[in-house]
């Protein structure tokens, strides 16, 4: 192989090692994951509302895997930064909330989920 096919198969081969970090948007998993969300939140606001710390420790926790599975997608609309940032931002509120729910602070959890609310409207502002 020549030099110049070598430098041409090393560039695609970093090219596309680079793109294996980002996946492109996917509408279904996105769709799925904003449905499966909001229906945590109500489960969630019952649970606070009942007082059952557990379930709406467990309840945040699935927020915050929903939202970890978002950080390959790259949105189709707005920055990949940006996107990056709301679901990290969403994700420490509700690792917040759950250490609401392990002191059973129901006031910091209220305000965790009210967090986590906002945050999921900001992102529905920036790319949807």
């Amino acid at each position: 192989m020549n030099r110049k096919n070598l430098i041409l198969a090393a560039a695609l081969a970093l090219f596309l090692v680079a793109g294996l970090g980002f996946a492109q948007y996917d509408r279904d998993m996105v769709v799925g994951v904003m449905r499966s969300s909001g229906a945590l939140l109500g489960e969630l606001n019952k649970a606070l509302g009942e007082g059952d710390f557990f379930a709406a420790a467990e309840a945040f926790m699935s927020i915050a895997q929903n939202f970890k599975s978002l950080e390959t997608i790259t949105p189709k609309k707005g920055r990949k930064a940006d996107w990056d940032a709301v679901h990290g931002d969403l994700i420490n509120a509700a690792f917040r909330g759950i250490g609401a729910c392990g002191s059973e602070d129901r006031k910091a959890a209220e305000s965790a989920a009210a967090e986590i609310s906002g945050l999921i409207k900001k992102g529905h502002g920036m790319f949807r």
